[in-house]
C-alpha cells in the first residue's frame, strides 16, 4: 500500500495516512484482522459498486452541507449553485468497501455500534439481533468506555460513529483507550481522531437507511446468511427513518432553536 503524506488539516491519524504495520503496532491490533482486509479493497476506481450509481444518487449519499471542514477537503467533488458540497460518489462506494471489510476481521461482540439520533435505529437493532454486534442508541452515557465502576461499562475493540459531531464523548473515550474508530462524515464533520472516514451524508433519512441496508446486507453475505443479493430478505424503506418518528427525533436532539425577535405595536424589538 503506498504511503500518503500526513494531513496537515487535522491533529488526528487515519488509516489513509498510516501504514498498516504501524497502526498495528500502536494500537496492538492483530495483523490477521487488518493487513489483508485493507489490501483486498486498496482502492480501484474500475471495481464494481456496491449497489447502481443511481441508487447511490437517489439516496443523496454525496450531498454534503455548505460548509467545508479541512479533513473533508479531499472528499468534496464540486459545489453545487446553492453553495451545497458534494462528495465523489466512487471514493464513497471504495470506502464503504474498506470499511465493511476491515468491520468484518473483529467478532461482532468487540465492535460498538454508536448513535444518538434515531435514523439509524432499526438497522443497528438489526445488526445486534442477528449478529450480537453492541449498540449505543440515544444519548452516550459518560464512563461507558473508560469508567469499569460504571453500569454501563463495556471494553471495545473497534467503535462505528455515525455523527462524529454528536457523538463526540463516544469518540473521546474510545481515543483514551487506543481502540480504533470508523465513522460516517459530512462535509462539515469534525474528523478529529476518526481512523477510518467513510464521507457520506449522514443527515439525511434515506441515506443513513440505504447505508445500514447496504452494511447489513454485506455483512449477511460474508457471514454465509445469505448466497447471494437476491436473497435479502430486507427493502430500503425498512431502514428509512418514518417522518413522524423525524420530527420526534429532532425535537429531542437537544439542539437550542434560534431566538425569535416579536415586534410589538409600539415599534419596539423584545428578545423572548
Amino acid at each position: 500500500m503506498s504511503k500518503i503524506q500526513k494531513n496537515k488539516m487535522s491533529e488526528s491519524k487515519s488509516f489513509d495516512n498510516v501504514s498498516i504495520e504501524e497502526e498495528v503496532k500502536e494500537k496492538n491490533l492483530p495483523k490477521s484482522k487488518t493487513v489483508e482486509s485493507f489490501q483486498k479493497t486498496h482502492e480501484d476506481k474500475n471495481q464494481k459498486t456496491l449497489v447502481n450509481i443511481d441508487l447511490y444518487l437517489k439516496n443523496g449519499i454525496h450531498i454534503g452541507t455548505k460548509y467545508k471542514n479541512g479533513g473533508m477537503r479531499r472528499f468534496i467533488f464540486k459545489s453545487r449553485s446553492d453553495k451545497l458540497n458534494v462528495m465523489d460518489v466512487q471514493i464513497i462506494d471504495q470506502r464503504i468497501k474498506t470499511a465493511i471489510n476491515f468491520l468484518s476481521k473483529f467478532k461482532p461482540e468487540d465492535v460498538v455500534f454508536v448513535s444518538r439520533k434515531k435514523y439509524a435505529s432499526f438497522g443497528l437493532s438489526l445488526l445486534e439481533r442477528t449478529f450480537n454486534y453492541k449498540i449505543k442508541l440515544g444519548r452516550f452515557i459518560p464512563g461507558t468506555f473508560t469508567n469499569p465502576e460504571s453500569e454501563h461499562f463495556i471494553e471495545p475493540k473497534l467503535i462505528f460513529v455515525v455523527d462524529p459531531n454528536i457523538d463526540r464523548q463516544a469518540i473521546l473515550e474510545a481515543t483514551k483507550i487506543r481502540v480504533p474508530i470508523i465513522a460516517l462524515a459530512t462535509t462539515s464533520s469534525n474528523v478529529r481522531n476518526i481512523d477510518l472516514l467513510i464521507p457520506f451524508n449522514n443527515k439525511g433519512r434515506k441515506s443513513v437507511g440505504l447505508f445500514f441496508w447496504l452494511l447489513n446486507r454485506e455483512i449477511e453475505l460474508k457471514h454465509g446468511f445469505i448466497k447471494s443479493e437476491k436473497d435479502y430478505n430486507y427493502k430500503i424503506d425498512d431502514f428509512v427513518l418514518s417522518l413522524e418518528d423525524k420530527k420526534e427525533d429532532d425535537s429531542k436532539d437537544g439542539r437550542r432553536q434560534k431566538p425569535r425577535f416579536v415586534r410589538k405595536s409600539f415599534k419596539k424589538w423584545i428578545y423572548i
